[in-house]
């Protein structure tokens, strides 16, 4: 049973990890101090360490909520699912709903992508989980005869970077297509490239 306590620092660690959200965007992940997360959160700087060690433990456990919260997306999504066509579709709608819904996400998402955070990306435990789990989806389709033989980690790499930087266009365009013609584009594309039919 959760305590009262247990309630409330919940609630508290998620909104200073929303916080980082929305100072990332503004800013970039490098700029992000302790002390503009307090702001933005409305607490002193010393309760941030209340419930936080460092820095870079807020981040992390921010970029974890964030992703693991896409990743369940992604998974239920795809469930009921017949065919790696449907489910690229699928995961490229649901994906590119997410980014909208949580834009601020997104920014954080682009800026480890840049040179030096491309590194932490790559390491970063929940973006693997992404990662594998697209990959799976490969592996299954290739086993169908439904998509050429190709090497697997990079064709999940491609098709994550297909869909990032449609999003990356939404985000920037003063009035970006409707979503659905975005998400027909992006599995059209992909699927000229790597499909047998």
């Amino acid at each position: 049973m959760l305590t009262k306590e247990h309630v409330v620092e919940e609630f508290r660690k998620q909104s200073i990890c929303e916080a980082v959200m929305r100072v990332a965007a503004r800013k970039g992940l490098k700029g992000v101090t302790v002390q503009d997360i307090a702001d933005e959160a409305g607490l002193a700087k010393g309760t941030i360490y209340l419930y936080f060690q460092s820095r870079e433990e807020i981040i992390d456990r921010t970029l974890d909520n964030a992703t693991e919260s896409l990743l369940s997306r992604l998974a239920a999504a795809c469930q009921s699912c017949r065919g790696f066509r449907e489910v690229l579709e699928q995961r490229v709608r649901t994906q590119l709903q997410y980014f909208e819904e949580n834009r601020d996400f997104f920014r954080v998402y682009l800026a480890m992508s840049e040179p030096f955070g491309e590194r932490r990306l790559k390491k970063h435990p929940t973006y693997q989980a992404y990662l594998a789990q697209l990959e799976g989806h490969v592996r299954d389709a290739f086993a169908r005869g439904e998509i050429r033989a190709a090497n697997v980690e990079r064709l999940a790499i491609a098709i994550a970077s297909v869909v990032r930087d449609i999003m990356l266009h939404r985000m920037i365009e003063r009035e970006p297509p409707p979503l659905e013609d975005d998400v027909r584009f992006a599995v059209d594309f992909i699927m000229r490239g790597i499909g047998t039919r």
